[in-house]
């Protein structure tokens, strides 16, 4: 059946603030490790950011005291205020909004820095330093090439023979070797053309691109069977024909054929 490969593990990653880019540290191809820095931000902007949230907080966080104190609470008692009245003095002071201000400027400066969420190659890696970062658009994406995912289709009335863990051979349509794998996955529906998708694990050794096209054969042991190349199977009034050798004399047998792949027939 043919097919198409893809990275199992895929990751797009993009900037959460459009400040200047000030380092690329890898580039398209290259191989990454989980938690490599891949990219950053200039900073200076969203430290000063930092600071002056971290300020208002502190601020915020007096201001708090001196509602409660007001109320006749001492800081000692500060853990047995009620929760309502607690809840009306931080909106009183501000915690709360300084609070969730801190907490953004301290994600954003956290995040000015891309690394690698998983083990994987770089892909579609197309900015550069001293420019400003688009935060609408994908900085790079990580896809895990050791780990890929053949998806392809089998007609219905072979889906009663197609099962979580056959396994498969993988062979690309540029050429080279054959990968194998297993079915990891076969989706219950039928779609209007009488198709069926299968998903199968395919330990690619990094040879595979994601977006490949590939030829899929499911092997799965059947007992024995009697098989014949398609070559030898012609059409007589629409019935399939196989000739054999008897006494030197050519017999007409009549045959019925069950499942097949690309050369060859099962007589069921």
């Amino acid at each position: 059946s043919n097919g198409k490969v893809n990275a199992r593990s895929k990751a797009d990653l993009r900037f959460e603030t459009g400040e200047v880019i000030a380092r690329i540290y890898v580039k398209n191809g290259d191989r990454v490790h989980k938690g490599e820095k891949l990219a950053e931000l200039d900073k200076f902007r969203l430290e000063q950011k930092l600071s002056q949230a971290e300020d208002a907080l502190l601020k915020a966080e007096l201001e708090l005291k001196d509602v409660l104190i007001g109320q006749g609470y001492t800081p000692d008692d500060f853990s047995k205020v009620p929760v309502e009245t607690m809840r009306i003095a931080k909106v009183k002071s501000g915690y709360e909004q300084s609070k969730s201000q801190y907490e953004l400027a301290k994600r954003e400066t956290e995040h000015a820095t891309l690394t690698a969420p998983f083990d994987g190659v770089v892909a579609n890696l197309f900015s550069k330093p001293y420019n400003p970062a688009n935060t609408s658009e994908v900085f790079c994406t990580i896809l895990d090439t050791k780990g890929m995912e053949a998806e392809f289709t089998v007609l219905e009335n072979e889906l009663a023979f197609i099962k979580k863990g056959d396994k498969v051979t993988v062979i690309p349509y540029a050429g080279g070797s054959s990968f194998e794998g297993s079915v990891s996955e076969v989706n219950p529906l039928v779609d209007t053309n009488g198709m069926v998708k299968v998903k199968a694990d395919v330990n690619g050794e990094g040879k595979l691109f994601s977006g490949m096209n590939v030829r899929v054969s499911v092997r799965r042991n059947l007992g024995e069977q009697l098989v014949i190349p398609k070559t030898a199977v012609v059409l007589r009034s629409g019935k399939q024909v196989v000739f054999t050798l008897k006494e030197g004399r050519a017999m007409w047998n009549y045959v019925h054929t069950g499942l097949e792949n690309a050369t060859e027939y099962v007589v069921s």
